[in-house]
């Protein structure tokens, strides 16, 4: 969840993490997410530590295709600035296991700083590759490029990498838990990709929920 605005210390229009392990829910899946990213370099730019919280919920809408919609704020340690983001997500499951589940997905995305009237809009794309190890425990490790659009109407391009480990353990018939623990890192880009713009920051991100619905398989 969060974001870091170019020139003004914060990140980009996606909802910060993969928050996506490759796997589809039962039906319905919501989930908490918190996690920490602790600075960034920049140069010239005086980012600071960053929090971020907030809840996801995805709908399974075929055997394999998902939507999902996340939505969370970010407390900046520069100026105690808090920002909030949102997306909406198609996740599509290309490859079952075979020997990877690879997946694509896609989407739209917002930014809005709390001191400030201006909004951020961009667009995602990506893909996650993971594997169930059995017991419904799953690496997984994905990747995202996401243009954003700022106020000025200079389009800024992001790139995410992260992956992590997630456990789904039965707790009903038709009921599975979600914890998963992930690492993610950005690289921010100048519009006309300079290099004395890019912007590096990384952090860790715990996830915990439920998946609801019929018992059918993974």
């Amino acid at each position: 969840m969060t974001l870091l605005l170019l020139g003004a210390g914060c990140v980009p229009a996606a909802v910060y993490g993969i928050r996506f392990d490759g796997g589809m829910p039962q039906a319905t899946e919501l989930s908490a997410v918190g996690g920490v990213f602790p600075g960034s370099t920049g140069d010239g730019l005086p980012l600071g530590d960053t929090a971020v919280v907030g809840l996801q919920g995805r709908q399974r809408i075929g055997e394999n295709v998902a939507l999902a919609m996340a939505a969370g704020v970010a407390t900046a340690s520069i100026e105690e600035n808090a920002a909030g983001a949102g997306e909406v997500e198609v996740q599509w499951r290309v490859l079952h296991d075979a020997p990877l589940t690879l997946s694509l997905l896609g989407g739209v995305d917002g930014f809005v700083q709390a001191d400030s009237d201006s909004i951020m809009l961009g667009v995602h794309g990506g893909a996650v590759v993971s594997r169930n190890l059995g017991a419904q425990v799953r690496p997984y490790f994905g990747v995202k490029v996401n243009p954003i659009l700022n106020a000025g109407e200079e389009v800024f391009p992001w790139l995410q990498y992260g992956g992590g480990l997630s456990w789904r353990p039965r707790l009903a018939p038709a009921t599975r838990g979600l914890l998963a623990l992930e690492a993610s890192g950005y690289r921010g880009f100048g519009a006309d990709l300079v290099n004395d713009r890019d912007i590096l920051t990384w952090g860790l991100m715990l996830q915990v929920g439920a998946s609801f619905g019929n018992d059918e398989p993974e």
